[in-house]
């Protein structure tokens, strides 16, 4: 692990946070990307992390992101992408009363984006001879919400979320077959809610289509990153990886 370079996408936010701090004590070295400026004085002290600013849907500083690490550390071993691009108006409607607009610019943030995030970093890949993706989905992209857990909330499940999240579960398994031979790997976290202050009463409907815990934590999920990002997984490709305490059984 201690050689392995893993770059993080989105290292800001509250998977990325926990990812990248689980990783960090893992011993990789890791290089955050967030278009945030990430100020921790335990980063400074640490030479395994390289924190780079930029925004990564630039495609010309997508190019030169990856080519500063190369220059750094010469070879990248694999990529954790938790971007989760905030959007004043997401899931601010449902299927009657959505806008063509509003959902062409969810799926070009959430979806094409990936896919031309996906086109550098491959290419990069290939040049190298090998490669790890690891993309973020979502218990909704492999089933229907649960739309009675939101009663009695102001919450809801838009549309969009769940045929983004499905629409990156398939991708993975498209690429893992695409690069077939190429010493590429893709693979997708699914997980189930996290926990973020929401109304007690959807918390408890929550619980009642889970085994044990319910909402889950960022770090219950830390494992499977590191478990994916190791030579431990080298013959898992193309999967998708479902962590959310029996909520889709």
């Amino acid at each position: 692990m201690k050689n392995k370079v893993i770059v993080i996408l989105g290292s800001s936010g509250r998977i990325g946070t926990s990812v990248s701090e689980h990783l960090i004590q893992r011993g990789f070295k890791v290089i955050l990307v967030d278009k945030k400026n990430i100020k921790k004085d335990s980063i400074k002290k640490n030479k395994n992390i390289i924190v780079k600013t930029t925004n990564v849907f630039s495609e010309k500083k997508l190019a030169q992101l990856i080519k500063d690490i190369k220059n750094n550390y010469r070879n990248i071993d694999a990529v954790v992408n938790c971007i989760y691009p905030n959007h004043k108006k997401w899931g601010k409607y449902l299927i009657h009363n959505i806008k063509k607009k509003i959902l062409d610019e969810h799926f070009s943030n959430h979806l094409s984006n990936i896919v031309i995030m996906t086109k550098h970093f491959t290419n990069f890949f290939l040049k190298q001879g090998h490669g790890n993706i690891v993309y973020l989905s979502s218990i909704q992209g492999i089933g229907a919400p649960k739309f009675e857990h939101y009663k009695g909330t102001k919450l809801n499940s838009s549309i969009e979320y769940s045929i983004i999240k499905a629409g990156i579960i398939n991708m993975t398994k498209y690429l893992a077959k695409y690069f077939k031979g190429k010493n590429i790997r893709f693979n997708c976290v699914s997980f189930g809610g996290i926990k973020d202050n929401q109304p007690l009463i959807f918390q408890r409907n929550y619980k009642k289509s889970c085994l044990n815990k319910g909402l889950l934590d960022p770090k219950d999920i830390n494992e499977v990153f590191s478990f994916l990002l190791s030579d431990n997984s080298k013959y898992i490709n193309g999967q998708n990886i479902i962590v959310d305490d029996g909520w889709s059984l």
